[in-house]
């Protein structure tokens, strides 16, 4: 039977039981005033006592009650099984360059392509999901993956500010794509999604995929403004020629974007592919099973977090029990019980109870996951790494896979000095669907890597933090301070300028949430000479780090410094 039902199935026997306990009482309301109307009518017939009555609808009420929860749904204990998918890896390939911002297409571009995305992804299970972006340089954004769910997280993530290099450059997306399918991420049936406005300053050649090519054009010939709103900095308005913002759309040196569809229409006949405008038509998952449906499929196997749904069939002992009782004990009292001494009745009935309940009786731990990371939580605040470690892993059976339990576990290690593990815990945290503890964890493995000497990577993982929590200062402060570090020391044993701050300037973000910074001084500039010798690395810290001005839109990043067309 359905949920629908069972449920109404027990409103009913409720309704019924409510009706047998008013005519019940009822009854003994008017037998009263009858044996006191009718003096001979109490020698005719007899009526058990009132206290048996109501002891046997108390029976019936609570038996019929633990019934109605023992068949209500109930999330069961987690179980993993291995479970084989055939389906087709879809790689899409997206624009996040500005011009996607253009309000030529309700509400924009880039919110159009997001919503097909999620309104197709649910037909397309079975399949794997990957998505390249970009803007004026491309850099996978979600690797493959077979979960939807995921992917969809990942789809509703995108923004235009998330490539710094402003401007587009469609041939390097493609080389981008290319490298990605033949590499061993991507299996050997598979399809690319273009998902972009295809306007391109520098007017790409054409390009042949080694995959299927699926293109979708987002915008119009005609075109239209470019709408940017960026919240952390309070900026709105139309985008300009000069990166600065007017506050009307007819303004002068508006920028007005139109989509290149005789390009994309061009790249979609040289593949082989399918053209599809979202202006004028909308996908839906039905089409691209018609163009996957000939396809071979790849056979991947993955491990499945499953919950059995069961009900709380322990409660129908009892009820049973309860029932029985009634049944046989209650009935023959109310039959017999003038016949029955007061001491072989009570006998019978602790009889009844020793034999249907086990004699012993002891308490249960109503929470001990939620204990075990209680007495972590105090373990760590008093500074016993090792015992808060313990008390997580206790706790771990009960919550498997729970992003809170590796951020805590994460702290505790990094407290420990356990980078190497304490940097996983983090990596894992950041499966949470809460931005804030997302935004802890980005922080605090920018303080790994910090440690670490990974400059580049702390900065990317500071500005991640920032991404998901725009007051996490702690963040802004970090950035700031490295901003403001020499160049790293070079391979010709150049002394380490940073050595004795780095581990002692920045600070962890325990459980007890964003700790405040050390203070910070500047480290001692080298000369000049050796300022000038910028490695790699440091150039693409001065990249991300120039492109944290948001005083402008046009950033000043390495790529995009000298670009006219920017979006």
């Amino acid at each position: 039977m359905t949920e629908t039902v069972l449920h109404r199935f027990f409103l009913l026997i409720a309704v019924v039981y409510a009706s047998y306990v008013f005519v019940r009482f009822l009854f003994l309301f008017l037998w009263k005033k009858w044996i006191r109307a009718l003096p001979g009518l109490g020698r005719e017939a007899e009526m058990p006592p009132v206290p048996l009555v109501a002891l046997r609808i108390v029976c019936i009420g609570l038996a019929l009650f633990l019934c109605s929860l023992s068949f209500q749904p109930n999330s069961g204990p987690k179980s993993k099984e291995e479970e084989t998918l055939y389906g087709v890896d879809f790689l899409f390939l997206t624009d996040v360059s500005l011009s996607m911002q253009s309000v030529d297409t309700f509400p924009t571009r880039l919110v159009r392509a997001k919503e097909t995305i999620l309104r197709v992804l649910p037909g397309l299970t079975g399949n794997r999901f990957g998505m390249i972006v970009f803007a004026a340089s491309p850099f996978v954004y979600c690797p493959m993956t077979s979960d939807i769910g995921t992917f969809s997280d990942f789809v509703r993530g995108l923004d235009v500010d998330m490539v710094g290099d402003r401007g587009t450059d469609l041939e390097a997306a493609f080389r981008k794509a290319e490298e990605m399918l033949e590499s061993n991420r991507v299996f050997r049936n598979r399809v690319v999604v273009l998902v972009t406005d295809g306007e391109d300053a520098q007017d790409p050649g054409p390009f042949r995929f080694p995959a299927d090519l699926i293109v979708w054009s987002v915008g119009t010939t005609e075109g239209g403004p470019i709408a940017y709103k960026d919240e952390g900095a309070v900026l709105s308005g139309y985008l300009t020629r000069d990166g600065s913002l007017a506050p009307y759309e007819h303004s002068p040196g508006v920028v007005r974007t139109k989509a290149n569809e005789d390009f994309l229409k061009s790249l979609a006949e040289a593949n082989h592919g399918d053209f599809l405008s979202l202006n004028r038509t909308s996908p839906s998952a039905e089409d691209l099973k018609s163009r996957i449906r000939n396809m071979d499929r790849n056979a991947t196997k993955r491990i499945a977090n499953l919950r059995r749904s069961e009900g709380v069939r322990k409660l129908l002992l009892p009820a049973v029990l309860l029932l029985l009782f009634d049944f046989f004990f209650l009935e023959a009292w109310g039959r017999y019980g003038k016949y029955l001494s007061r001491k072989f009745a009570a006998l019978l009935l602790v009889g009844f109870f020793y034999l249907s309940f086990p004699a012993g009786v002891s308490a249960v731990e109503l929470d001990p996951g939620g204990n075990r990371i209680q007495e972590g939580k105090q373990a760590y605040e008093q500074g016993n790494f090792p015992n808060a470690l313990e008390k997580y892993k206790e706790a771990e059976s009960y919550f498997p896979g729970d992003p809170r339990l590796e951020y805590n576990r994460g702290s505790s290690r990094y407290k420990a000095g356990d980078l190497e593990q304490s940097l996983r815990n983090f990596e894992k945290a950041l499966e949470s669907k809460d931005n804030s503890l997302r935004s802890k964890a980005y922080y605090n493995l920018g303080n790994i890597y910090l440690q670490l000497g990974d400059r580049k990577r702390a900065a990317e993982n500071y500005m991640r933090s920032l991404k998901e929590n725009p007051k996490q200062e702690v963040a802004r402060k970090n950035l700031e301070w490295l901003r403001k570090l020499p160049p790293p020391p070079q391979k010709n044993g150049q002394a380490d300028l940073t050595k004795d701050k780095t581990g002692e300037s920045r600070q962890t973000e325990g459980q007890g949430g964003p700790s405040a910074s050390s203070e910070t001084k500047e480290q001692p500039q080298g000369n000049g000479k050796e300022g000038n010798k910028n490695s790699k690395s440091e150039s693409e810290l001065e990249k991300m780090m120039d492109s944290l001005d948001l005083n402008a839109v046009k950033r000043k990043s390495i790529g995009s410094r000298n670009r006219e067309v920017f979006w």
